[in-house]
C-alpha cells in the first residue's frame, strides 16, 4: 500500500501537473501589476478625454438651438431641436439640463393675450400694460398676465375672453444621456472594466496557484 502511494506520488501524471501549475504561476507572474496599472491609467484618460468631446458636442449644438430660438421660427427650433435629441441619445455624458426656448414661449404667450385685447381699448395704452405686466407673465402664466392687463386697464373683458394657457414646461427642452452607448467613450468605458476585471481575476487566480501548488505539491 506505502508502495503504491510512493507510486502514485511521483508519478510521471503528477509531476505533468506540477509544472503545468508552476509553469501557468510564471506566466501570471511575468506580467508585472504596474504594466497593468500604467495600461489602465492611459486607457482610462483616454476615456475621460471621450467622454470630455462627448459633452462638448452636446454643449455646442445646445448653444446652436438657444442661437435659432432667438429667431422665433418654429421650424428651425424643431429642427435644431430634434438634432441635439439624437446626439444625446447616442452618446454618454450629454444630459443637457433644462433648456429655455425662452423667444419661442414670449411669442406664445404674447399672441394669447393679443387675442383676448378688448376691442374698445386704446392699442397704445395696452401695449403699455402688457409690457408692464410682463413680470406676471414669468411668475404666473398667461392667465396671470391677462389678469394684471385687465386690472390696470380697468376692464374685466380680458379676463372673461378665452385666454389660452401658455406654460412654460411646453417650452423647455431637456434630454438624458445614456448610461452606456457604442460611441468612442463607451467602447473605452467597456474596455477600462475588462482590464479591471482582468487584473481581479489575475490576482485571484495567482492566489489559487499559490495555495493549489503549496497544498497539493507541498512546494513553497
Amino acid at each position: 500500500m506505502r508502495g503504491w502511494q510512493q507510486l502514485s506520488k511521483n508519478s510521471p501524471w503528477r509531476t505533468h501537473d506540477l509544472r503545468r501549475d508552476r509553469r501557468l504561476l510564471k506566466i501570471l507572474r511575468e506580467i508585472k501589476d504596474w504594466q497593468l496599472l500604467v495600461i489602465l491609467l492611459i486607457l482610462a484618460m483616454l476615456t475621460a478625454i471621450f467622454l470630455r468631446l462627448n459633452n462638448i458636442g452636446m454643449v455646442e449644438l445646445r448653444a446652436e438651438l438657444i442661437k435659432i430660438d432667438k429667431t422665433g421660427n418654429i421650424a428651425q427650433v424643431k429642427t435644431a431641436a430634434v438634432k441635439l435629441q439624437n446626439y444625446v441619445t447616442k452618446h454618454m455624458n450629454t444630459d443637457t439640463g433644462r433648456v429655455a426656448l425662452q423667444t419661442l414661449y414670449n411669442n406664445a404667450a404674447q399672441a394669447a393675450i393679443n387675442a383676448a385685447r378688448p376691442k374698445d381699448v386704446d392699442t397704445t395704452l395696452y401695449q403699455r400694460v402688457t409690457e408692464e405686466c410682463i413680470p406676471q407673465r414669468y411668475s404666473g402664466g398667461t392667465r396671470a398676465w391677462a389678469q394684471c392687463v385687465a386690472n390696470r386697464i380697468g376692464t374685466t373683458l380680458v379676463e372673461e375672453q378665452n385666454v389660452e394657457a401658455v406654460s412654460p414646461d411646453a417650452y423647455y427642452v431637456d434630454f438624458a444621456s445614456p448610461v452606456f452607448s457604442f460611441d468612442l467613450a463607451g467602447i473605452m468605458v467597456l474596455i477600462c472594466c475588462l482590464l479591471v476585471f482582468i487584473v481581479i481575476f489575475r490576482l485571484i487566480l495567482v492566489v489559487i496557484l499559490r495555495i493549489i501548488l503549496k497544498i497539493k505539491y507541498h512546494t513553497h
